[in-house]
């Protein structure tokens, strides 16, 4: 059985001709806790996506604030996306699958609520009804059977991630769960395999950027790496930190880890995605694979 990123790569290039935008709808909402927000949408056009995969990422595009409607991208004759001249853009953000019903047609996403964001206002007024539009997905996650153990680190932002994560795998699947939030309000009851070790690090009240909490828990980790896979979702820099770590210093093949940046200090979320997006670009123009995700790791890490 190939590594973590032999097989999304796999997985890419069998879904890329399936990936299109999708309109899809409000079916319901509920709050999972008090900074987090659980949005399901539905639709015929969820239709064909597969069993779904935990840890998918789609790409949700959200009426801008103050409209009631999103106006979604036309497919050209030419192939290529583009809006009509009196359309106004949607705003996209990307969303990790909490749950994906084939049989009903309904995907769930749960949204962390910061502030104004954008997101944050459109989970919090999201009603039944109303239009979303969808792309993607794109695969985050394959578990390895040859993986001796799995290592699941990441921030309030990767929990919908990890959550998925830890509900997927086999019931005897030895795995650790580092997993950043702010205090005890934002901790959850996980459904996990026997084996797993779920560890709650709270900052309370310190700065989200820099706390350094997951590298050091990482850092205090007693156990054979090199037969480990390992996925990673928090801030670009702790990204970055455990990374360097895991590849330099505790001798975890590359191959065996998969690394996302869920969001960058000081850039907001379209900042953020411009700079990925280009670095993207760059590097498949430089002769890289669009395919490879730690092409698209490396972009993200920017």
């Amino acid at each position: 059985m190939p590594p973590i990123q032999e097989e999304l790569r796999r997985r890419t290039r069998l879904t890329r001709p399936q990936v299109r935008i999708r309109t899809a709808h409000v079916v319901r909402t509920a709050e999972v806790t008090a900074r987090i927000r659980r949005i399901t949408v539905g639709g015929d056009d969820l239709a064909g996506c597969g069993d779904g995969l935990p840890a998918d990422a789609w790409k949700f595009l959200l009426p801008p604030a103050g409209r009631g409607r999103v106006d979604l991208p036309v497919i050209g004759p030419d192939g290529v996306p583009g809006y009509p001249p009196d359309a106004v853009p949607p705003v996209m953000r990307a969303f990790t699958t909490r749950r994906f019903d084939a049989a009903a047609g309904e995907l769930a996403v749960d949204v962390l609520l910061h502030g104004d964001t954008p997101a944050s206002v459109w989970a919090r007024t999201a009603a039944p009804g109303d239009t979303v539009g969808l792309a993607g997905p794109r695969h985050e996650f394959f578990a390895s059977p040859e993986a001796g153990w799995h290592l699941l680190a990441g921030d309030e932002a990767a929990l919908p991630a990890i959550a998925a994560i830890l509900e997927t795998l086999p019931a005897r699947t030895p795995v650790v769960a580092l997993i950043e939030a702010d205090d005890e309000a934002d901790h959850l009851d996980l459904a996990a395999p026997a084996l797993a070790e779920v560890v709650w690090l709270y900052r309370r009240g310190a700065p989200a950027a820099g706390s350094g909490l997951l590298e050091k828990a990482l850092r205090g980790l007693d156990r054979p790496f090199a037969a480990a896979q390992a996925w990673l979702g928090a801030e670009a820099g702790a990204v970055r930190a455990m990374r360097r770590h895991l590849l330099d210093e505790r001798g975890l093949p590359r191959p065996q880890l998969q690394a996302a940046a869920y969001w960058k200090h000081e850039l907001t979320s379209d900042q953020r995605d411009a700079q990925v997006f280009a670095a993207y670009q760059a590097a498949v123009a430089a002769g890289g694979d669009p395919d490879d995700p730690a092409l698209t790791t490396d972009a993200d890490l920017v």
